[in-house]
C-alpha cells in the first residue's frame, strides 16, 4: 500500500470505529483489519494519526481518538455517492 492508501484505510477505520463513542488504537485496528484483512502495524497507525491529527481530521483525547468536526465532514462527503467501502 501506498502511504496515501494506509492513511485512507486508518481515516475509514477512526470514522466507523468511532461511530458512537471514541476509541483507543486497539479498537480502530480491529476494524481496520477488517476493512483490509489485515492488522495495522504500530507505525502505519502511527503515522498514519499524525498525519490525520496535523490535517485537524482527527483528535485525541487520552487513550482514544475520534473524527474532528472536519473530519466528520470529509468522512460524510466521501461516503455520500457511495454504498461501499
Amino acid at each position: 500500500m501506498t502511504d496515501k492508501q494506509t492513511i485512507s484505510w486508518i481515516f475509514l477505520a477512526t470514522a466507523l470505529a468511532t461511530n458512537t463513542k471514541p476509541t483507543d488504537m486497539n479498537g480502530i485496528s480491529m476494524v481496520a483489519d477488517g476493512i483490509n484483512h489485515v492488522v495495522p502495524t504500530h507505525k502505519e497507525l502511527q503515522t498514519s494519526f499524525a498525519w490525520l491529527t496535523k490535517q485537524g481530521l482527527i483528535i485525541k483525547q487520552g487513550k482514544s481518538y475520534e473524527l474532528t468536526n472536519k473530519g466528520k465532514l470529509k468522512y460524510e462527503a466521501a461516503s455520500k455517492h457511495t454504498d461501499k467501502l
